[in-house]
């Protein structure tokens, strides 16, 4: 006997699949937002990759292995139960608010109990991702900063000698890019993933519930508005990948120019150079301080226009959507009596929030992989330098073995 599917479960499945394909719409979208901020960069003369996936697997898969690998599957096993758990929480909310308008306090007090208790997962599951996340960037730290040690320090190639000291193609701020760019690499490599997969598992699971509850026009008028304003805000959006990658150029330079008066402080002291070397810091926080500015001005106009758009009016069309099965009398609606209906917008409000901030947070992975971007440059940077470095003097010593006196 063949399975007969409802109507609601059709709708969920052809949801399923709608999501799926808005995906990859929004892969397609920020890859070519990337590229065009890419291309920005490069006329702006700044060395910030454009490929960041490939420059992304370059370093994770030189520097990590199992055990990191291990951390990023937990944590998404942690944010599929957590989504399954905030579905339960918005239909079990709204078996609540139902109780409380029917005033059958009996039921209300079992619910409450019921939440109560089914929470206390919930709680541990936040708790859990967070645990992961930090634990994810403690070990992507450690490894890549061992690996920094390992080629910065091996025997016999004085690599902590050249890569500071000779040739134009020394690295500049060395210090700095080993212990902060790694550090905020780290960080914003957890932040990023952990923040891509939470809006990708939310909006697909939320997606198959409006469609089945609300049939296939909330979800689809949802995502072409968000298609619609995030074009929109593209054109206010900032070089995110220059920003934090110029940003951090001047942070190690003016951590550098402390290091140099921390290395030279007796013949400073003994000469009176006071006066210049105070000089010489103020003008590197200005320059730092000037780039600060910049950054929090570009991210004002950018975050005005995406406010707006994404949070405030989005707000109309979810309550239109809402409101149009109750006002039209479809899905049964006609026949509902007040305190069902009232179960219906709690429990359907929250779904359809849920899924707004999941594409919200979709669209976002732009500025997001923009700052990663800029960091992940840095470092793959540093870890070329300090893989490969060009014999000390080879010039030299190549031009005297072709002379008259070879050596």
């Amino acid at each position: 006997m063949a399975f007969a599917m409802t109507r609601s479960q059709r709708n969920g499945v052809i949801g399923f699949f709608c999501s799926i394909g808005f995906l990859g719409f929004v892969s397609k979208f920020n890859d070519l937002v990337s590229s065009y901020q890419a291309r920005k960069n490069i006329k702006r003369k700044m060395k910030v990759d454009a490929g960041l996936w490939k420059t992304l697997r370059s370093i994770l898969f030189t520097a990590c292995g199992a055990r990191e690998g291990w951390t990023v599957f937990s944590l998404c096993c942690c944010l599929l139960l957590r989504t399954f758990g905030s579905v339960w929480v918005s239909q079990h909310w709204g078996k609540i608010v139902k109780s409380i308008v029917t005033r059958n306090f009996l039921a209300m007090r079992r619910l409450l109990f019921d939440f109560a208790g089914a929470t206390v997962g919930l709680a541990l599951l936040n708790a859990m991702l967070k645990y992961y996340i930090s634990t994810l960037k403690e070990q992507v730290r450690e490894k890549l900063t061992n690996w920094c040690h390992e080629k910065y320090m091996r025997p016999k190639d004085m690599i902590f000698y050249k890569a500071n000291k000779v040739g134009d193609d020394k690295l500049d701020n060395l210090d700095h890019r080993i212990t902060s760019d790694v550090d905020k690499f780290a960080e914003i490599f957890a932040m990023v993933l952990s923040q891509s997969l939470k809006p990708i598992v939310d909006f697909v699971v939320y997606s198959v519930e409006l469609s089945r509850v609300q049939g296939l026009a909330t979800p689809l008028t949802l995502y072409s508005w968000f298609a619609f304003a995030s074009i929109i805000s593209t054109v206010t959006l900032p070089p995110f990948g220059e920003l934090s990658a110029q940003e951090q150029h001047l942070e190690g330079e003016f951590r550098g120019a402390h290091s140099k008066l921390i290395a030279n402080c007796e013949q400073i002291a003994f000469l009176g150079g006071e006066g210049p070397e105070k000089r010489v810091l103020n003008v590197k926080m200005q320059q730092l301080l000037s780039h600060l500015r910049k950054s929090t001005q570009l991210n004002f106009n950018s975050e005005t226009v995406r406010q707006y758009l994404n949070k405030y009016f989005v707000t109309v069309i979810g309550l239109s959507l809402v409101a149009r099965p109750v006002r039209l009398g479809t899905g049964g609606m006609a026949t509902k009596s007040p305190e069902e209906v009232s179960q219906y917008f709690v429990s359907t409000w929250r779904n359809m929030e849920a899924i707004s901030t999941s594409i919200q947070d979709l669209f976002e992975l732009t500025n997001r992989i923009g700052r990663l971007s800029g960091f992940s440059s840095r470092v793959w940077q540093l870890m070329c330098g300090l893989q490969m470095r060009p014999p000390v003097l080879h010039k030299e010593i190549d031009a005297a073995s072709k002379g008259n006196n070879p050596p």
